[in-house]
C-alpha cells in the first residue's frame, strides 16, 4: 500500500473536481486499512484535506473570475442540469456560509457549492476557514467509520472478494445504467416540453409589438438577480419559491411567459 496515500490525494482531487469518483468509499476503506495497521490515520486525513481543499479552491478562482458561467458549465455536464444551480443556491440561502460543512457529503452540492462562493465574490478568508470546516468533518467521519471497522471488515472483504466482487460490479453497473437512463429520458422530456411552450426572444418582441397581452414573470433565484440585477422592461419579480402566492394575482386573460436566466 505504498501508493495508497497518493490515492487518496488523487480520487478526493479529481472528485472536487466535477469527476464522478467514489470518494467516500475510498475514505472508508482507508480507514478500515489504518484500523488494520496497514496504512496510518494522519497521512490518509491529510491528503483527504489537501486534495479536497485544492480542488475547492480551483473553482472558487474561476468562479470569482468567470462568474455564473462558470456554473451553466457544472451543470450541462450533469445528469440533471436545469435544477442544479437553482437547488443549491436554494440551500444556500436557506443555511448561508456553513452550507460548506456539509456540502462534501452531498455530491451536487460539492461540485457547485466553491464556484457559486467565487460567483458571489464570498471573501477568501471566510470561504477557507468555512471549507476547510468541511473537509476536515468529512475526512474524520468517513476515514474514522471505517477505522472503527478496522481489521474485521478487511478479512471480511478479502475472504467474500472473489464472489461478492462480480455480483457487486454488475450490479452496480445495473443500477447506475438504469438511473442514468431515467435521468436522461426526462430531461428530454422537460427539454421538449419547453420547446413545445417556449417562445424565443424574437417570437416575444413580435408578440409585444402585435398588442398582445403578455405577463413577464422573472423567476431567477434571488442570488442570480443579486449579481446581475437588471430584468426585462416590465417583468415581475417571482422567485420560484414565490409563484404560489403569485399566480392568484395574475390576470387570467394574458400570457403568461416566464424566464430564469
Amino acid at each position: 500500500m505504498q501508493h495508497g496515500y497518493a490515492l487518496v490525494f488523487g480520487v478526493i482531487l479529481l472528485e472536487n473536481l466535477g469527476l464522478p469518483l467514489p470518494g467516500l468509499a475510498l475514505l472508508v476503506v482507508a480507514g478500515a486499512l489504518a484500523g488494520a495497521g496497514t496504512l496510518g490515520v494522519p497521512l490518509i486525513l491529510g491528503a483527504a484535506i489537501t486534495g479536497a481543499l485544492i480542488g475547492d479552491l480551483v473553482w472558487y478562482a474561476l468562479g470569482r473570475w468567470r462568474g455564473r458561467p462558470v456554473l451553466g458549465l457544472l451543470c450541462r455536464l450533469s445528469l440533471n442540469p436545469d435544477t442544479c444551480v437553482g437547488n443549491t443556491e436554494r440551500f444556500f440561502l436557506r443555511h448561508g456560509m456553513p452550507t460548506l460543512l456539509v456540502a462534501k457529503f452531498l455530491p451536487g452540492l460539492n461540485t457547485i457549492a466553491p464556484p457559486l462562493m467565487g460567483t458571489l465574490r464570498a471573501g477568501f478568508g471566510r470561504f477557507l476557514a468555512w471549507d476547510t470546516g468541511g473537509a476536515v468533518i468529512f475526512a474524520v467521519v468517513t476515514v474514522g467509520g471505517g477505522y472503527f471497522l478496522g481489521a474485521g471488515m478487511v478479512d471480511r472483504m478479502d475472504a467474500a472478494a472473489s464472489v461478492l466482487s462480480v455480483w457487486a460490479g454488475w450490479g452496480f453497473g445495473a443500477f447506475a445504467l438504469v438511473y442514468a437512463g431515467w435521468r436522461l429520458g426526462h430531461r428530454v422530456r422537460v427539454r421538449h416540453a419547453l420547446r413545445t411552450v417556449g417562445l424565443t426572444t424574437e417570437e416575444l418582441r413580435r408578440s409585444q409589438e402585435a398588442g398582445e397581452k403578455v405577463i413577464l414573470l422573472d423567476v431567477r433565484s434571488p442570488l442570480a438577480v443579486r449579481e446581475k440585477p437588471r430584468r426585462i422592461p416590465g417583468a415581475l419579480r417571482a422567485g420560484l419559491d414565490e409563484l404560489d402566492g403569485v399566480a392568484p394575482t395574475l390576470p387570467g386573460d394574458g400570457r403568461i411567459v416566464a424566464y430564469c436566466v
